[in-house]
């Protein structure tokens, strides 16, 4: 009797629990499946941010030369401006300062002149 109940008891597990256990099986199988198909998703995601990444940064690197760049022409641009500013006013000081020095060897004439002129009409004065 004793083997009669195991036997029915295996029939029982045969019958009832194995069918499950290969549901369970089969479902973890295509869950195993999905996850492969999702991990491969996301592998190609990230390779395509990654690619994206690398585009953006090589925008902006190639941005930032062109910037530099410009900034660097726009500079010397103006230092040459400034140079010819610089000397422009150099020569009109320059000028300028030969202009007084006529102006005043012209004044120091006129009052060279004027204490002649005032010797000169003293000494017919008295």
């Amino acid at each position: 009797m004793a083997g009669a109940t195991i036997a029915t008891v295996q029939k029982i597990l045969q019958g009832m629990i194995l069918p499950e256990m290969q549901a369970v099986k089969d479902r973890l199988a295509s869950i195993e499946g999905e996850i492969k198909s999702l991990r491969s998703e996301i592998k190609r995601i990230d390779d395509k941010i990654d690619n994206g990444l690398a585009r953006l940064e090589n925008k902006i690197d190639t941005g930032m030369a062109r910037l530099d760049n410009k900034i660097d022409t726009g500079m010397a641009r103006l230092e040459e401006r400034i140079a010819h500013l610089d000397e422009k006013l150099t020569a009109q000081v320059a000028h300028l300062d030969e202009k007084l020095t006529f102006t005043n060897k012209r004044l120091d004439e006129a009052l060279e002149i004027r204490e002649r002129l005032a010797a000169l009409e003293a000494k017919v004065g008295r």
